[in-house]
């Protein structure tokens, strides 16, 4: 097996290894593996747990069990979240976040990490199904209704997803973001109120969207806009998530908007349990993802791509590897 290990942001290496297949285990043979700039902000981290990097797979089954009921070169999401006893409690590690991830040409993972693939999601689909499983977890947490306003902050890849979350479950998304060809991405998709900061006073605009009431749910998808902006285009008593795998910046929280507005505010960290759910939303073409992918590499070329997003951080959205 071959993994690109990353050191630190300026010192990637490819390395071999043979890792022997447990029971229960799948091997598997890598076909694409997504990669965005957010992928290389846990190797700004001195503190850093995992050396490579990758939590969106798709692959071909290659080495299996017979009761494992997956057909050698089955074609195959794979799921990145691992159930870890930790001090003696159940919880979910991310391949990729929490421990090393998929960028690699061959590895094993559980039978219960591999989701064979219908014919009518392509690979390039496919590797967001983690983030569609997300965005499910994340509605599953809402207290919402039909016809309720969901502020989404962010349009991340994550924040684009939601945003088309919020519409397939009949609430109303407004979308806010600095980056205008993002928004402009998500009209395309029929997300009608996209909203900028920068030529947007968004407290006036989501009250005038909301008919004064103000937002049901805020969910914190990215860091373009202040947290406590956010809180304040939420109504008295109302949601707010953060959603993710990581915060790049330690923002400050007033304290003094969630007492008095009475908020409840949660977090949702995984997709667990969500992607057969997410595989089916994507063979319904209920999810868009063209124009979320804006660049590919060979699995071999995987240190340019860490080399330009040192020097232009910003550059990328989605980055899709490609293996022989």
């Amino acid at each position: 097996m071959r993994a690109w290990h990353i050191e630190n942001l300026k010192n990637v290496k490819l390395e071999e290894s043979a890792v022997p297949r447990k029971a229960g285990e799948v091997k598997v043979k890598m076909s694409k593996v997504a990669l965005s700039a957010t992928d290389l902000t846990f190797f700004q981290d001195e503190k850093k747990r995992i050396s490579i990097p990758g939590h969106s797979a798709v692959a071909y089954v290659s080495e299996s069990d017979a009761d494992s009921g997956l057909q050698l070169g089955a074609r195959a999401v794979l799921s990145p979240y691992l159930t870890v006893k930790e001090h003696g409690v159940e919880t979910i590690k991310t391949m990729g976040v929490d421990e090393d991830g998929m960028l690699q040409d061959f590895a094993c993972v559980p039978y219960e990490n591999v989701f064979p693939l219908p014919d009518g999601v392509s690979d390039e689909e496919a590797v967001f199904t983690e983030y569609i499983a997300m965005g499910n977890k994340v509605f599953s947490a809402i207290d919402c209704e039909k016809g309720d306003y969901v502020v989404i902050v962010g349009a991340s890849t994550l924040g684009l997803i939601l945003g088309q979350l919020a519409t397939y479950y009949q609430c109303v998304p407004i979308l806010v973001d600095m980056d205008a060809e993002k928004l402009a991405l998500a009209s395309k998709w029929d997300i009608y109120y996209t909203l900028n900061p920068t030529f947007d006073d968004l407290e006036r605009k989501v009250e005038q969207i909301t008919g004064g009431r103000m937002s049901e749910v805020a969910i914190i998808a990215g860091e373009s806009i202040p947290l406590n902006t956010a809180l304040r285009l939420v109504k008295n008593q109302g949601q707010v998530i953060l959603a993710g795998y990581v915060l790049k910046a330690k923002q400050p929280v007033d304290t003094d908007i969630i007492l008095k507005k009475q908020l409840v505010m949660s977090g949702v960290c995984n997709g667990d349990g969500e992607m057969s759910s997410a595989i089916n939303l994507l063979a319904n073409k209920a999810i868009h993802t063209e124009g979320l992918i804006d660049h590919s590499i060979d699995f071999e070329d995987f240190p340019k791509f860490v080399g330009e997003c040192v020097k232009y951080p910003h550059k990328f959205n989605k980055v899709l590897v490609t293996f022989d």
